[in-house]
C-alpha cells in the first residue's frame, strides 16, 4: 500500500511539474454544478450528525429512510420597484407541475427527532413566464408570455422536533427546519399581449437561491394503533434570497443583468400533512401535503442596464415564492 501511495505521489509531482514549465500549474478539472457540492456538504453534515447516534445510543435509537414521490404546482415572483416605491416590473416564473424525486433520511433518540430530505424536481409539460411592465402612472405598457425552455430546481430541508406524548392518542412537537431552494430558469422568445413598439419579448435567464429558517408546532393523532394522522404549522422567522437575472437583446440597453438579495422577517408559512400506515415495525406507508406561502421580501438592486458595469440601484427588487406539493412516501424503520 505504501508503495502504492508513492508512486501515486511521483505521478501527481511530475504532472504538476510538467503544467509549471508550460507556465500553467496543474488544477483538476470539474465539471460539476455549484449546487452539487452545496448538497454533497449537506448530506456529509448529515452523515457526521446521525453516526454518534448510531453508535452510542442503540437501544434508544431508531433510523430510518424514505424514498418519496411528488408533484409540485408553484410560482416563483420577481418583482422590481419604482423610485417611487411602486411596482414597475412583475415577472412570474411558473411551476406546472414539477415530478419530485426525493429521500428522506430521519433519526430518533428517544423523544429527539432529527430528519432530513431532498428533492429534485423533473418538468412534466410545458410551463410559461409572464413578464409585465408598467409606467410611472401606474399603466401596464408591455405584457409577455414565455416558454420555459430549461428549468432545474432543488429543495432541502434539515428539521429537529422534540415529541410531547399528551396521553397515547395525542401528541405535541415544536420544530425548527432549516430550508434550501434552489432554481434555475431558461425562457424562452416571447409574444407580447401588450406593447408599444415590438411584439416579440427577448430571451430571459434567471436563478434564485433561498435560505429560509422555519419553526412552529405540530399534532400527531394516534386514533388507532397503525394509523397515525400528523399536522405541523410554521413560520419563518428569517429568510434570504439572491438571485440573478440576464436579459438577452442586441439594442441598447440589451443586453443586461441584474443581482437582487432581499431579506425578510416572518414572511413565509409553510404546513405539512401527513397520514402514516404502519404494515409492520420495518414498513410504513406515507402521504403527504406540503403548503408554502409568502408574501414579498425587498432588497436590494444591483444591475448594469445603461452601463457598463453593475452598480447598486435606489431602486428596490423584490421576491416570493408559493407552492403546493403533494406525494407518497415509503419509509423503512431499521
Amino acid at each position: 500500500m505504501n508503495s502504492l501511495l508513492f508512486v501515486i505521489r511521483l505521478t501527481v509531482i511530475a504532472r504538476s511539474e510538467r503544467s509549471e514549465r508550460r507556465g500553467k500549474p496543474y488544477l483538476p478539472k470539474s465539471t460539476k454544478p455549484e449546487y452539487y457540492y452545496i448538497m454533497k456538504k449537506n448530506f456529509c453534515a448529515l452523515l457526521l450528525l446521525l453516526f454518534p447516534l448510531l453508535c452510542f445510543c442503540q437501544n434508544d435509537f431508531h433510523f430510518s429512510i424514505s424514498p418519496r414521490l411528488s408533484f409540485t404546482y408553484g410560482e416563483l415572483t420577481e418583482l422590481l420597484y419604482g423610485y417611487d416605491d411602486e411596482l414597475v416590473s412583475q415577472l412570474d416564473w411558473e411551476q406546472k407541475p414539477l415530478f419530485n424525486l426525493g429521500l428522506e433520511v430521519s433519526s430518533n433518540y428517544k423523544k429527539l427527532i432529527v430528519s432530513a430530505l431532498f428533492d429534485y424536481s423533473i418538468p412534466l409539460g410545458t410551463s410559461y413566464m409572464y413578464d409585465s411592465d408598467w409606467d410611472s402612472a401606474g399603466n401596464i405598457y408591455s405584457h409577455s408570455k414565455h416558454p420555459i425552455e430549461h428549468t432545474i430546481n432543488l429543495y432541502s430541508e434539515l428539521s429537529i422536533k422534540y415529541d410531547f406524548q399528551i396521553n397515547p392518542l395525542l401528541s405535541l412537537f415544536p420544530i425548527i427546519s432549516f430550508d434550501y431552494l434552489f432554481s434555475d430558469f431558461k425562457a424562452g422568445i416571447g409574444i407580447k399581449s401588450v406593447y408599444t413598439q415590438y411584439p416579440k419579448a427577448n430571451k430571459i435567464d434567471y436563478y434564485r437561491h433561498s435560505f429560509f429558517i422555519f419553526s412552529g408546532i405540530g399534532v400527531k393523532l394516534t386514533p388507532v394503533k397503525k394509523l397515525t394522522l400528523a399536522i405541523d404549522f410554521q413560520f419563518a422567522p428569517f429568510s434570504y434570497q439572491y438571485a440573478y437575472d440576464y436579459h438577452y437583446g442586441t439594442k441598447s440597453p440589451y443586453p443586461f443583468s441584474s443581482y437582487e438579495i432581499q431579506t425578510g422577517y416572518f414572511s413565509k408559512f409553510k404546513t405539512n400533512i401527513s397520514t402514516d400506515y404502519k404494515i409492520n415495525n420495518f414498513l410504513t406507508i406515507q402521504l403527504f401535503v406540503n403548503l408554502l406561502l409568502s408574501i414579498p421580501d425587498r432588497g436590494d438592486f444591483y444591475t448594469d442596464y445603461y452601463s457598463n458595469s453593475l452598480y447598486l440601484s435606489s431602486q428596490k427588487s423584490g421576491a416570493s415564492i408559493n407552492s403546493t406539493k403533494f406525494g407518497t412516501a415509503v419509509i423503512f424503520t431499521l
